[in-house]
């Protein structure tokens, strides 16, 4: 395995844009394309490539109900704003979840409607397979926006010329055309969006120009391949990747086996790391620090079963008293004890992914006490949260506030969650707090809060309060 943050294979050069009028940018964004077609072309830029000869065994053939639905979109109107390498993009990851034993439905260029009842058929053909609990993927490569906190993908026949309102209206609602469809008592929905998200019509300042953070809903993990409220980067190349699909598609030939969680942070850690120490400085500056949203009861993973020799008796014991350790530090240690012990353990790139969430967990200042009441639900959601899971702290605060899952209705332990949720990054614990403290005429609380929630990315629905 490649150790986190490794650098991918490259080649050189490519043009890039992160999809955001230039005309409209100062000094920092001059690099990138430009609306009227002219773009820039990086001298000896290094950018990841999928490395296509691995040792890792072809695998079986598909024994239970998984797969995917791979979209990228490539052509826009006006012709500057097109992606030629989304195509790229979907092939390769159509291709690499084929191999994974998915049964894999790939489009290219696709229209709104089209795009809405292939989602809809997708999920629902999940449902009702026999095989077993679904894995069902959905992938997107193409433009991406929000409006009024709402988050779209854009179809290749919406034209880019016109207002915001009407991209949007011409568009794909994240949450009520797609993910809204992924809901399943038993298994996962995953969606994964390398988007390169743009309003041609606003400057760099507007968050329409970017995702906005959203809760997953029970039984779904939601991956950006950027922060929330952040742009991201695409090349203009028809033979090259993104650089976040590059690393994932190097994790699913190298690591499928890891649960999805770990898995797709193995992809976030790599994608910042490769960005904080590129060479160019303009990429230095842009970091993408990959969003993932989980909120998965159980346990699953890419693969269809574990690959490599059986593990010692040594190496399981030691990996189940880490899996029975909630305490940062406590986990950390005990990580990196694995990590250096156990060197061809299968378990290592897990060990390894959940080393570096586990350290930074351990630095980061807490509010809420961990609790031994509660059902397992709970206790499960605050081991997550205590190893950095922002999402499952949000959760946690709604259950206190609720008086759900074997919890009293407790108000102050449901703001103490929030605050950590808010330390975590989480905006939309933020941005409740902001609403919090103002209800009780604490402003100087209030506008803290409310500030953090949009530097956090978090954009609110119109018409709530926002306290500035």
């Amino acid at each position: 395995m490649a150790e986190q943050g490794s650098t991918p294979k490259m080649k050189s050069p490519v043009i890039f844009t992160s999809c955001v009028r230039t005309s409209t940018r100062r000094d920092v964004l001059r690099k990138l394309l430009m609306l009227s077609g002219a773009a820039t072309c990086l001298p000896g830029l290094p950018w990841p490539t999928f490395a296509q000869n691995t040792e890792t065994p072809v695998l079986g053939m598909m024994t239970r109900n998984r797969r995917a639905l791979v979209l990228g979109n490539t052509t826009y109107t006006p012709e500057q704003q097109a992606l030629p390498s989304s195509r790229k993009n979907a092939t390769d990851v159509a291709e690499a979840l084929t191999g994974l034993g998915f049964q894999v439905h790939r489009e290219v260029d696709q229209g709104a409607e089209p795009m809405r009842a292939m989602v809809q058929r997708f999920f629902s053909d999940a449902r009702v397979d026999s095989s077993g609990p679904p894995l069902a993927l959905f992938y997107y490569t193409g433009h991406g926006m929000q409006h009024h906190g709402k988050n779209y993908i854009v179809p290749s026949d919406v034209s880019l010329q016109q207002s915001v309102e009407g991209i949007a209206k011409a568009s794909v609602n994240v949450d009520d055309d797609l993910i809204r469809h992924a809901s399943f008592t038993e298994g996962a929905g995953v969606f994964v969006f390398d988007a390169c998200r743009n309003d041609p019509s606003r400057g760099p300042d507007d968050k329409e120009g970017s995702f906005n953070q959203v809760n997953p809903p029970r039984g779904t993990l939601i991956v950006y391949s950027t922060a929330p409220g952040k742009f991201a980067i695409a090349p203009k190349a028809r033979d090259a990747h993104s650089i976040y699909t590059a690393i994932l598609l190097e994790e699913l030939a190298k690591n499928p086996a890891m649960t999805l969680k770990d898995f797709f942070d193995s992809v976030k850690f790599r994608v910042k790391k490769f960005m904080e120490t590129h060479p160019d400085d303009f990429l230095r500056r842009h970091v993408q620090d990959p969003e993932v949203a989980a909120n998965l009861p159980v346990r699953m993973s890419l693969a269809l079963a574990p690959s490599g020799p059986s593990e010692p008796n040594e190496a399981q014991e030691a990996w189940a008293r880490i899996d029975r350790t909630a305490a940062p530090a406590e986990r950390a240690k005990l990580l990196q004890d694995y990590v250096e012990q156990f060197k061809e353990s299968r378990m290592l790139p897990s060990a390894q992914v959940q080393l570096e969430r586990a350290s930074e967990a351990a630095k980061r200042k807490t509010y809420a006490r961990p609790e031994s009441i509660g059902d397992a639900e709970f206790q499960a959601e605050q081991a997550k949260a205590r190893d950095g899971d922002k999402y499952a702290a949000y959760r946690i605060a709604q259950m206190f506030q609720k008086g759900s899952n074997g919890l009293p209705r407790d108000e102050a332990k449901s703001i103490q969650w929030l605050r950590d949720a808010s330390e975590l990054r989480n905006g939309i614990a933020s941005y409740e707090l902001s609403r919090y403290y103002a209800n009780q005429d604490r402003v100087r609380e209030a506008v803290v809060y409310a500030n953090r929630a949009r530097e956090q990315g978090y954009e609110p629905p119109p018409g709530l309060a926002v306290v500035r």
